[in-house]
């Protein structure tokens, strides 16, 4: 998805650094490819093997850029038994921070119709549960989350279980919406931008409240400011 938006996506841990360090910047993108090799070496067998490994736990703990002062992980789950778990390994892996969001499909963004929880500890602390709200954020939708553009099927012989989505066609069409919400362009994909944004933002600190998150995440992406960091 990435690459379609025209990011960099084979960056070395040393470029995209410097590119996280880049005030105009700010961000950035590491490939397992890049950062682990030997792990991304094993993706044919794990692909074979089909069940989820306890590869696929540890590795988004994976930390080939770290920052000066503080680290700051943040990821998404599904089942109940993992926030404790996730925060255990986080604290292990020396990650100062840790927001463990309780998101669609295992990402970092709660249903956009109802109240979210995410669990979160402070310099390696206990981790604690908090709630969001879409509804106190502004958030009025109709769907859990971005529907998955219309896509044909992929080409004959792939896994059927692929077979029912164009995954390329898909990741355009997803960066297409991404970066029209990073424009100020109203709907789910703002909506998503806004709640995942606010949790994070109010995380590390940058703002008071959920509430005031949203309305600092707003403003930058009404102003514009938001896609010109894109590329």
């Amino acid at each position: 998805m990435l690459e379609a938006a025209g990011v960099p996506v084979n960056l070395a841990p040393e470029e995209a650094a410097a590119r996280l360090a880049d005030p105009a910047i700010g961000w950035t993108y590491v490939d397992q490819a890049q950062s682990n090799p030997g792990m991304h070496n094993l993706i044919p067998l794990r692909t074979q093997m089909i069940k989820r490994q306890v590869l696929t736990t540890v590795e988004v703990l994976s930390k080939p850029i770290q920052g000066r002062k503080k680290t700051h992980f943040v990821t998404g789950y599904v089942h109940k038994p993992y926030p404790p778990v996730y925060a255990d390994l986080a604290r292990e892996a020396g990650f100062d921070t840790a927001c463990i969001v309780r998101g669609v499909e295992g990402g970092v963004i709660p249903s956009l119709r109802q109240t979210g929880k995410y669990f979160h500890y402070h310099d390696r602390g206990a981790e604690t549960e908090a709630t969001v709200d879409p509804a106190a954020l502004g958030i009025d939708q109709p769907v859990r989350a971005v529907p998955l553009p219309g896509a044909v099927a992929t080409e004959a012989g792939e896994d059927e279980i692929v077979a029912a989505i164009d995954i390329k066609a898909t990741a355009h069409a997803a960066a297409e919406a991404g970066i029209l919400a990073l424009k100020g362009d109203r709907g789910a994909t703002y909506d998503s931008l806004v709640l995942a944004g606010s949790i994070v933002l109010h995380h590390v600190g940058k703002a008071a409240s959920l509430a005031d998150a949203a309305a600092q995440i707003r403003a930058v992406l009404d102003s514009g400011k938001a896609v010109a960091r894109v590329r």
